[in-house]
């Protein structure tokens, strides 16, 4: 008796009457959702099957047809579907890349196999690396998945009446960080204790949406599944890439002991690492970062200026009285606000910075009203020079950096955004593959 082959997702093409028999396994098996079309609710059930092959297909059931299915289809097992339709894949809504799909109809004969066949995969992941991300942040009504180490697990937060939420910091071999939002159920799957152990869980999360909030950011759906250390080739590879790496290690550790917030430490983490010469041309990207020393700091004279009590900008001296042009209010109330001019150098170049009110206060270790009442008393000008010294001198630092909007003027004082104390570690790793990335070229 001749063996009949089934045909591969490939080979099925959409057409209104024709009908398919296929063999496949199902990976994701959805509940029944309702929603409501012109007044009338109305009913959807979709799957995800993968062929042999290992390309994926989404799989619908509409209306009367769902009741006779219920209890029918379980994820893992493979199964026959006798006399599918296939057709064009709706616009939007999509679960899988793919530009047909398939339909079982009332008459689809469904039959399940007990027994297992390896050549058909268990799992299809449509994986984005972490780095592309914000290339389909407009694509809302796709879906996508993501797979990454597991940095950093917050507490569960509540939103709302009933809602919850958990941020987790995930990591990919790009090196690129990115925020997982879990909402309501997809927050136990993962632990804040895990912050204090000495491993890196794995995440592989489909269905997730790309979002866009002070930066590109994933969050779990209707569509979303999240599986936590599944084994496959897949995984096994970023779990050897991780076991190599030792800066990863020391990224991990960083993340798990830094005081700044999660997206703080997000864009830290994904700043990339220049030297003081490539300052002027980097562009696209929200900070970078140089190590470099302090070698000359402005007159302390301008260190302070006067705020807007109200909304913190610089007052001016209108006819004798102090007047807020953002407020347009005269003889305003006024704060003290630090401003802070240096100039870093590293052996490529050197370049002019500012560090603004909350950073300075932060790095000298005291606030502006303590620097104004110092710079008031005898001899106070060199007391503060002093302690910017004691701050900053014959030291480096890791300056994150805004970069240069528009074209790069060298007289141009540009801001800082967070001063970090130098991991030598990393730094030597980073120098590495700085070189081994030259040698290549």
């Amino acid at each position: 008796m001749t063996e009949y082959h089934y045909p591969t997702f490939e080979h099925l093409y959409p057409s209104g009457v024709q009908r398919y028999d296929v063999r496949a396994r199902l990976i994701r098996n959805y509940d029944i959702f309702n929603y409501n079309h012109k007044g009338t609710t109305k009913q959807t059930w979709k799957m995800i099957f993968v062929d042999v092959e290992g390309q994926a297909i989404q799989c619908n059931i509409f209306g009367p047809a769902i009741e006779k299915f219920i209890g029918r289809f379980q994820e893992g097992f493979i199964y026959i579907l006798l006399a599918v339709q296939v057709i064009f894949a709706e616009g939007k809504n999509k679960i899988v890349p793919n530009w047909k799909q398939m339909i079982i109809k009332e008459e689809t004969n469904v039959i399940r196999e007990e027994e297992d066949d390896i050549s058909i995969p268990s799992f299809h992941y449509n994986l984005v690396q972490l780095n592309r991300l914000s290339c389909h942040i407009d694509c809302t009504d796709r879906v996508y998945d993501a797979m990454g180490l597991v940095l950093y697990v917050s507490p569960v937060e509540n939103i709302g009446v009933d809602s919850f939420k958990r941020d987790v910091a995930i990591m990919d071999t790009t090196w690129t960080v990115i925020k997982l939002t879990l909402w309501n159920d997809f927050v136990h799957v993962l632990d804040e204790n895990l912050n204090h152990v000495d491993v890196a869980p794995i995440i592989v999360a489909c269905g997730l949406h790309v979002k866009s909030f002070y930066g590109t950011y994933l969050s779990t759906g209707y569509h979303t599944r999240v599986y936590v250390n599944p084994v496959n080739e897949k995984t096994t590879s970023l779990s050897t890439w991780y076991k190599s790496e030792k800066l990863a290690k020391i990224r991990r550790d960083w993340f798990r002991s830094s005081t700044f917030s999660l997206k703080s430490s997000i864009d830290i983490s994904n700043t990339p690492r220049i030297r003081l010469s490539q300052f002027p041309s980097v562009r696209k990207v929200q900070y970078c970062r140089v190590v470099a020393y302090a070698c000359r700091v402005d007159s302390v004279d301008n260190i302070i200026y006067e705020a807007c009590n109200r909304c913190l900008k610089k007052v001016v001296i209108f006819q004798g009285l102090q007047k807020c042009q953002s407020c347009n209010l005269t003889n305003t109330v006024t704060i003290p606000r630090l401003l802070l001019r240096l100039t870093i150098f590293d052996k490529s170049g050197n370049l002019k910075v500012t560090i603004l009110h909350d950073l300075a206060q932060h790095l000298l270790g005291c606030l502006a009203t303590e620097i104004k009442s110092v710079l008031q008393q005898p001899n106070g000008r060199n007391r503060v020079m002093e302690k910017v010294f004691a701050c900053f001198g014959n030291r480096a630092f890791s300056w994150v950096l805004h970069p240069p909007i528009g074209d790069f003027n060298p007289e141009h004082s540009y801001t800082v955004g967070y001063v970090l104390h130098v991991d030598w570690a990393e730094e030597c790793m980073w120098l590495n593959k700085y070189i081994a990335s030259k040698k290549r070229k």
